[in-house]
């Protein structure tokens, strides 16, 4: 049963859904000339857009982000100076895609395409358009600011791709746009991929030009001492020394060189990671400066500087390759072991490395531990160094400066073949550097526009029309304060007597009396309205309280008051009710007017004592309703109205009509209605649809109801179009009315 029951549609909630709907339609049949409004603007201002809206192309160039790759060339004095930003993310990437460098390079490009160009009509963002710069071309810094806006860098989901999309009214400029962008980008990458290697270089440029001289002044000084008739010839014993100092000094200079790359290595790579993480920094220069592996440096260093000694002293070709193979397993045994060693400390430097960070540490490493190796083979040969320089001072003194002489010029020679040997593989490998930038796709021309979305903008022209007249039109409901509707009244707990339909016709007619519902057309739904109020407050009291006289007030003029007195006199009297309607607007009375008649004698020259009762008394077609205008506009209305005369004249109409109605001023503009409460038997509240503010209403209810609530009857709404809102009821009525229409047609004929 209960699962039953839960099924089961509440009908409360399905008729509150309906009344819903009701008010959600009733706001926009009431705004239905805003949002017509609203919305042929709308499509207007699109309809204009889409006509004058410039074809714009879209040209792409797809980029593939590497790892950026090795030199060809390795060298054992120049550790290879890698990108040591190869870590960065795709995102860096974009970023350095996006930067004023790479729109200011590919605006340079653009500029010098445009001026080389035979057809300038091709171009759209090249032209310049600043009057105040007398230049057929636009100028660079506005070209920069312009490509910011039309080139767009994405990166395709997933994938180490990025796209480079350039948009502009013309096809050929567009396809030019992307392709000068990538190739700017793929300039600067491969300049920046070269930069390390490019700055040993020219360091091994200069160093080995200034060889050069010192190879040439000692070639010179050699030349000068054998001119001066000095010893020309160095005995089998002298040159042995010379050239194995010869030898060693040219090493441990090259050593020395070797150890300044190596620290311009490290000290850039070192800088870059200070950037990052300055903590990483101290880790990695702990790890280096293990005893071990300085151990193992200084061994390696010192069996090298052996080898290289044994095998410059003249032998028998047999014996100095033995020699050679005997130390190059010793070396090539001791380097794998340092080679492990390092490879462990990588590897501790991986597992405790942020990931975008790992890359640079490792290279930071191998370049310490690079340069404790350079710095050991530069202090063994100058060790070396100098057991030889002993033996060179213990020659005869008069070969001791040719030895000198000739010491520096074979020292100066083999330090110059080397570096040249090293600069050239320096270039080489600058070179091979290629950078971690490829083009996958180059631009194509566009066939096509890509936007304007004619058809897409058009469509969404007419529903942001719609959509911002709905919005407009329940915003003005929103912020309309005035009363709506009966449920405005109701859902404040005030009783509702009823509602006044709206008429359409009333101002085309003319005539006041027109307003007269109930007589000049009983059958009409105005009629039919009044008569339900009528009844409603006939059973308002149901204790027995006499019910003659009744008060019709409003909160602020022109709230319909005097016509819903008149034709509730009016039904009541064709209800065979004898009832008199009163004028007690003695400011500004409008009876005199609706019924076409004098305004005076009337109420007010009655209470001065100017006329009888019978002189201001008037008749209406409705033989049991006769009515009193207000008369003569007194100076003081409230003390009139309020004054024992008054008072008197009301007992002796409840003795001979059935009802008296009375017309008075509103309620929150005089005094006149408040004191009128005091002594009428009920009074009834009018208001009018979508005229009267609700906080007046309320503060004049709340007036009312605090006097006397046994004598607040309710509130009536005047001029209400309850067909927008309950039109179903009004079609019941029509369908009704024009039934009856035709039966008393039919019986006539």
């Amino acid at each position: 049963m209960s699962d039953i029951s839960n099924n089961k549609i509440n009908p409360v909630k399905k008729e509150r859904d309906m009344d819903n709907l009701h008010i959600f339609l009733n706001i926009i049949k009431s705004n239905w000339i805003i949002i017509l409004i609203v919305f042929i603007i709308c499509i207007a201002v699109t309809g204009f857009y889409v006509l004058r809206a410039k074809d714009i192309y879209k040209s792409t160039t797809s980029l593939l982000i590497q790892k950026p790759q090795g030199s060809l060339l390795t060298s054992n004095m120049i550790p290879g100076f890698s990108d040591y930003a190869s870590d960065r993310s795709i995102s860096n990437e974009i970023e350095i895609l996006k930067s004023q460098t790479i729109r200011s390079l590919t605006a340079k490009a653009l500029i010098d395409s445009f001026k080389n160009s035979d057809s300038k009509s091709e171009f759209y963002y090249l032209f310049n358009r600043n009057k105040k710069i007398n230049s057929e071309i636009v100028v660079p810094e506005e070209l920069t600011e312009i490509l910011g806006s039309i080139v767009s860098i994405s990166q395709k989901r997933g994938l180490d791709i990025i796209a480079i999309d350039a948009d502009s009214p013309s096809q050929f400029e567009a396809r030019l746009i992307a392709n000068a962008y990538a190739a700017a980008y793929l300039n600067y990458n491969l300049e920046f991929s070269r930069k390390g290697v490019k700055n040993v270089g020219d360091y091994l440029f200069e160093i080995k030009n200034k060889k050069l001289n010192d190879l040439t002044n000692s070639e010179a000084a050699l030349q000068d001492f054998q001119q001066r008739g000095g010893i020309v010839f160095l005995d089998d014993q002298a040159k042995s020394i010379v050239e194995q100092i010869a030898t060693l000094e040219a090493q441990k200079n090259a050593s020395e060189v070797e150890l300044i790359t190596s620290r311009r290595t490290y000290d850039a790579l070192k800088s870059e990671l200070e950037r990052l993480d300055p903590q990483l920094i101290t880790y990695v220069e702990s790890q280096i400066s293990q005893s071990y592996i300085q151990e193992l440096q200084k061994t390696i260093a010192n069996v090298e500087a052996e080898r290289n000694m044994e095998l410059t002293i003249p032998k028998d070709p047999k014996l100095i390759e033995k020699v050679k193979n005997e130390y190059d397993s010793k070396i090539t045994a001791l380097k794998k072991s340092l080679d492990e060693k390092v490879e462990l400390l990588k590897t501790g430097v991986y597992a405790g490395t942020p990931d975008e960070r790992k890359e640079i540490t490792a290279q930071l490493l191998t370049s310490g531990v690079s340069i404790q190796s350079s710095n050991a083979r530069f202090n063994s040969l100058k060790n070396l160094l100098g057991k030889y320089e002993n033996e060179f001072s213990k020659l005869p003194s008069q070969s001791i400066e040719l030895a000198k002489l000739e010491r520096n010029r074979r020292a100066d020679e083999k330090l110059f073949l080397l570096l040249e040997e090293k600069y050239q593989e320096s270039v080489i490998n600058e070179k091979s550097q290629l950078g971690n930038v490829s083009v996958i796709d180059n631009a194509t021309l566009p066939l096509k526009p890509y936007k304007p979305n004619r058809m897409l903008i058009f469509t969404g022209g007419c529903v942001i029309g719609l959509l911002l007249g709905f919005g407009i039109a329940f915003l003005r409901n929103f912020l309309d304060r005035t009363i709506k509707s009966p449920e405005d009244i109701e859902s404040k707990g005030i009783s509702m007597l009823a509602w006044i339909p709206s008429v359409v016709d009333l101002k085309s007619k003319g005539s006041s009396l027109n307003e007269f519902f109930v007589a000049n057309n009983p059958k009409s739904k105005e009629s039919e309205a009044f008569k339900a109020l009528r009844t409603r407050i006939q059973f308002s009291k149901l204790n027995g309280e006499l019910l003659k006289t009744i008060l019709i007030t409003s909160s602020v003029p022109s709230e319909g008051k005097t016509t819903v007195a008149v034709n509730l006199a009016g039904s009541f009297a064709l209800s065979d009710k004898k009832v008199l309607l009163i004028d007690c607007d003695l400011r500004k009375p409008r009876v005199h007017s609706l019924f076409e008649t004098n305004r005076f004698p009337g109420l007010s020259d009655y209470l001065f004592g100017k006329v009888n009762f019978e002189e201001i008394l008037n008749k209406t077609k409705l033989p049991l309703m006769e009515f009193i205008t207000s008369g003569t506009i007194p100076p003081n209305p409230s003390e009139l109205l309020s004054s024992q005369q008054f008072k008197n004249l009301l007992d002796m109409l409840r003795e001979k009509y059935d009802y008296v109605i009375l017309d008075s001023p509103p309620f929150i503009s005089v005094t006149d209605s408040e004191i009128l409460t005091r002594i009428v038997d009920g009074e009834v509240l009018v208001a009018l649809a979508n005229k009267t503010p609700i906080d007046i209403f309320l503060k004049s209810y709340q007036r009312l109801y605090g006097i006397d609530p046994h004598k607040f009857l309710g509130v009536v709404l005047n001029n209400f179009n309850y067909n927008s809102v309950y039109g179903y009821y009004y079609n019941y009525y029509y369908y009704y009315n024009q039934e009856n229409k035709s039966k008393t047609v039919s019986k006539k004929n």
